[in-house]
């Protein structure tokens, strides 16, 4: 039986997923047979060669790689020929933490068996058509227009699958209003109306909105200036610090597991984590005002999804948005609903599917071909 492997490369892992039996039906969920997860400590081309061993067994004719930033020119799931391997590898300083390690897995592949066909699919795609007053910044207009800037926004197929999942529990619904917090090692926000994106927290790159596992999110342009000049640090060294010194690990002096910097009362570590939660708070309160109020709030990611304690306390304290929680922990498989009967705004913790969305683009983008 031929399969299709879809590659899920994160800041801290990659997580890879076996399909054989799927259908062009997009309304039906493809059925994965296998799937893992390999941290980024295992490096180089151990990396690689771990995925091929974990899939030996399988006829692999397809892999599908999630391409973090996708940058003005790929908005749509690709077939990648060396001509397009070339033009999205220049697009490697835009997404340091993630687009890397997808090209390395991309040419691994490629020179593995070049008879398997490798697509690239793109997570900032479902941010393409952001509202303009969404997507631009306030700088000069000669210069946005040479170098295509604006807010291109990620975790597109994550914010996607959650969308769909809370349809699922919300069927009756045709309008709504929605909040959905992808939270992991990167976090990022996105305000959702009718099942479209209006707003979303990351911006011309990965590294803004909320504070993040080792990224510092949002931060004045100003400080950055002027640090580099305190500090004569160059370019390079500002990307370093930004996307693998700064978070909640820098905060907290060292700790980047959540849970653990959560459970933990040392003074440095409740400070990073409230500036987490004040930032989730703070984004949420601006989308409720974009949007005119919430139906939903929809959590996923491994923060989210392996601890329900840090959602209750995310969302704690925001009765004046329409929030009640239980008043009992919930417990059980995902999803899980957190808030109570007479919440005005259901909330729900979810495993995302990113894979089968992947997928999807992919049939829908090549119909013919699967």
């Amino acid at each position: 039986m031929t399969c299709i492997l879809v590659l899920n490369p994160g800041s801290s892992s990659i997580k890879w997923t076996v399909f054989c039996s799927f259908t062009k039906d997009l309304n039906e969920d493809p059925i994965a047979i296998d799937h893992g997860q390999i941290a980024l400590t295992i490096v180089g081309s151990d990396v690689f060669q771990h995925i091929v061993s974990a899939t030996a067994a399988y006829k692999i004719f397809a892999v599908i790689v999630r391409v973090v930033h996708g940058g003005s020119e790929f908005s749509h799931p690709i077939e990648v020929s060396q001509d397009i391997f070339h033009k999205i590898k220049a697009l490697d300083l835009l997404a340091p933490l993630h687009n890397r390690v997808a090209m390395e897995l991309i040419e691994s592949w490629q020179q593995y068996d070049k008879s398997v066909r490798v697509f690239a699919v793109f997570d900032t795609q479902f941010f393409n058509n952001l509202p303009a007053v969404a997507q631009i910044y306030g700088l000069p207009l000669d210069l946005i227009e040479r170098h295509k800037l604006r807010r291109y926004g990620f975790h597109g197929f994550a914010h996607q699958d959650m969308i769909r999942q809370w349809c699922i529990e919300n069927s009756h619904r045709q309008q709504f209003s929605l909040v959905t917090a992808q939270l992991g090692s990167g976090c990022s926000m996105t305000a959702i109306r009718n099942g479209k994106p209006v707003d979303t927290s990351m911006g011309f790159t990965p590294n803004d909105g909320l504070l993040m596992r080792t990224r510092s999110g949002e931060i004045d342009s100003g400080l950055l200036i002027w640090l580099q000049q305190q500090e004569g640090w160059s370019p390079n060294e500002i990307d370093h610090l930004l996307n693998q010194e700064a978070g909640w690990q820098g905060l907290s002096g060292g700790i980047d597991n959540m849970a653990e910097l959560f459970a933990s009362d040392h003074p440095q570590c409740r400070l990073a984590f409230n500036l987490f939660r004040y930032r989730f708070q703070k984004t949420l309160g601006a989308y409720f005002a974009i949007l005119g109020g919430l139906d939903g709030i929809v959590l996923s990611g491994g923060v989210a999804e392996h601890s329900l304690a840090i959602c209750r306390e995310l969302l704690s304290g925001l009765s004046h948005l329409g929030i009640e929680l239980c008043s009992q922990s919930a417990s059980g498989d995902l999803p899980i609903l957190l808030s109570s009967e007479t919440s005005k705004v259901q909330c729900l913790v979810v495993a995302a599917d990113e894979a089968s969305t992947m997928l999807h683009a992919v049939q829908q983008q090549f119909a013919d071909d699967f």
